[in-house]
């Protein structure tokens, strides 16, 4: 019973930071130097890491997917680029990276921000009359709704890449039919529901973070604890709002 009141307390206390980080983001839009410094560690110092895990992530789905059309139907390996597309723009895309970024980035802010809190930096800013909701959560969180989307589909390009790669060298199937292929089963309607599934999770995982590292207590430990917290929480939602916004996506 105990632990069934702990959750839901940290479910309304979640909420209550939810909207205050919202209330700040006007702020943040006059005042946006924190937006671009958080959109340059979330976004700019991620690409790397997104190039390279999309970029074999494409080599895998070639190699496998390529290799199973074939022992199934001679020839239709030739129509891979058209599943691959769909699924990395719809599905995989998303999901890769807001998971990249979680490891990446959401264990980082929150063990930054618990520091802080554990240190009492987070009451000195109180005491300079500055909302640390509003300084420290909310340009993260809007950095993330932003980064995201542009890290997303950097990765569905290189995955793409490199699944044109392999299928190139064990199939001999040309680029231009691989992009024509690709662009046939595509539909523009696709690409804006992965832009939305990018901005919310992206807001989320971010929300989650900060969030977490507000509640660090304890000391070093505690922080500790916090991120870890952070990570699964963070990388639960990624699925469950991509599952839930894909079903609310198939009903229009």
């Amino acid at each position: 019973m105990k632990k069934i009141e702990e959750i839901l307390s940290e479910i309304g206390n979640f909420f209550i930071f939810f909207l205050e980080s919202i209330y700040y983001m006007w702020e943040n839009i006059k005042n946006p130097l924190q937006v671009f410094e958080n959109i340059y560690f979330i976004g700019v110092k991620s690409i790397i890491v997104v190039v390279a895990t999309g970029f074999f992530m494409g080599l895998i789905l070639g190699l496998q997917l390529g290799d199973a059309l074939e022992s199934i139907i001679t020839g239709t390996s030739q129509y891979l680029s058209g599943a691959l597309s769909v699924a990395l723009v719809k599905e995989l895309g998303p999901v890769f990276t807001s998971l990249i970024v979680v490891s990446r980035v959401c264990s980082s802010v929150t063990a930054h921000i618990g520091t802080m809190k554990v240190t009492e930096q987070i009451d000195a800013l109180k005491t300079f009359g500055v909302n640390p909701v509003g300084y420290l959560a909310t340009p993260r969180v809007m950095a993330g709704m932003i980064s995201l989307p542009i890290l997303g589909f950097i990765s569905i390009l290189t995955s793409m890449f490199g699944a044109w790669l392999m299928i190139s060298l064990t199939q001999e199937i040309p680029a231009i039919v691989f992009i024509e292929v690709a662009q046939i089963p595509l539909r523009i309607r696709y690409i804006f529901e992965s832009l939305i599934k990018m901005i919310v999770i992206g807001g989320f995982i971010l929300e989650i973070s900060t969030f977490y590292g507000f509640q660090a207590k304890n000391g070093a430990a505690g922080v500790g604890e916090a991120t870890i917290k952070s990570v699964v929480v963070s990388s639960f939602l990624v699925i469950l709002l991509d599952y839930m916004l894909g079903a609310i996506f198939l009903l229009f």
